[in-house]
């Protein structure tokens, strides 16, 4: 029974059930699935953070201090295709995704196209100002911007967020087909965007530290756990937003959605300053940082003077 109830919900019904959960207490779940589905997806849901970390530790790069981060595509993808992987939903389309972005980079490359422009990346604790000013930004520069998840996956993004090695797995691929869709647009202009590889980094480390503090403590600076990973794409300046608690909150208030995330963010001064000093600690390349503390116009200012040597 509930071995056919489990391939009932990775199948054809995943994405919904999920956000039925999402939405929903289980004791509100409807009586047609308790109670063998309540238990099963209470199971899942409750997966223990030890299950994880020895996961990601066969699947993801050794030397990461037992945390899980990719430092190269091949782990990523071996992880979507694990057997209890693949026929997730979603998966597929994701890897489509992937691979299209791929096959559309090696024909380029085989004509002999380079990049020509400046790859510029910004960074920052979520509400930072970072998006806004990926925007105007781009719009000064005459630049393109982008993101990550770029937007040819963001109807992906809530799809594996029940599952811990998945959602990790996704930010992750996400840099790899962000970092191939921009590679095209750099041949012919530059490109602002908004975070990358270090956010991925930063965040999943004072993760890690978060929810084990007795086993993970911060890896020291130097440590490989910050270092770029050597088949993506480098950008040419990574910027670092920072601002203070008060500035944060107070832009923070303005948005519409919350995740888990940011409500610790909130509520963590140890997640917070985790997050930031993962961020300087990352090397090849490492972070510039600029203040964003002082208005919108001189911050934008202070960010086109920062960025300038890229284009003389």
């Amino acid at each position: 029974m509930l071995k056919s109830l489990k391939s009932f919900s990775i199948s054809s019904v995943s994405h919904r059930r999920s956000n039925l959960l999402r939405r929903s207490s289980f004791n509100n779940i409807s009586p047609i699935i308790i109670p063998a589905y309540k238990n099963f997806a209470e199971k899942q849901y409750k997966e223990t953070s030890q299950r994880r970390l020895q996961y990601f530790l066969k699947m993801s790069d050794s030397g990461n201090a037992g945390i899980p981060i990719f430092h190269s595509v091949e782990p990523i993808l071996k992880v979507f295709n694990e057997d209890e992987n693949k026929n997730v939903y979603g998966v597929k389309q994701l890897l489509d995704i992937y691979n299209s972005a791929l096959d559309l980079y090696q024909r380029s490359q085989a004509l002999g196209e380079m990049k020509k422009y400046p790859l510029i990346v910004l960074e920052g604790l979520d509400g930072s100002g970072k998006t806004s000013m990926t925007k105007c930004l781009a719009r000064k520069l005459k630049a393109q911007k982008w993101r990550t998840p770029p937007e040819s996956i963001s109807h992906l993004r809530n799809v594996f967020d029940d599952n811990a090695v998945l959602r990790t797995a996704f930010y992750s691929l996400g840099n790899y087909i962000a970092a191939l869709e921009v590679q095209l647009i750099l041949r012919n202009e530059p490109v602002v965007m908004d975070r990358f590889w270090h956010s991925t980094a930063a965040y999943a480390i004072a993760q890690a530290v978060q929810d084990e503090p007795n086993k993970y403590k911060m890896p020291p600076k130097g440590h490989e756990i910050y270092r770029w990973p050597n088949d993506l794409l480098k950008p040419d300046i990574s910027i670092l937003l920072e601002v203070s608690e008060a500035a944060r909150l107070e832009r923070h208030s303005r948005r519409e959605t919350y995740t888990p995330q940011e409500d610790l963010l909130k509520s963590s001064e140890d997640f917070r300053q985790n997050v930031l000093q993962a961020y300087k600690n990352m090397y090849n390349p490492g972070v510039t940082t600029v203040n964003g503390n002082y208005s919108f116009g001189s911050t934008l200012f202070h960010l086109k003077s920062v960025v300038k040597p890229l284009f003389e």
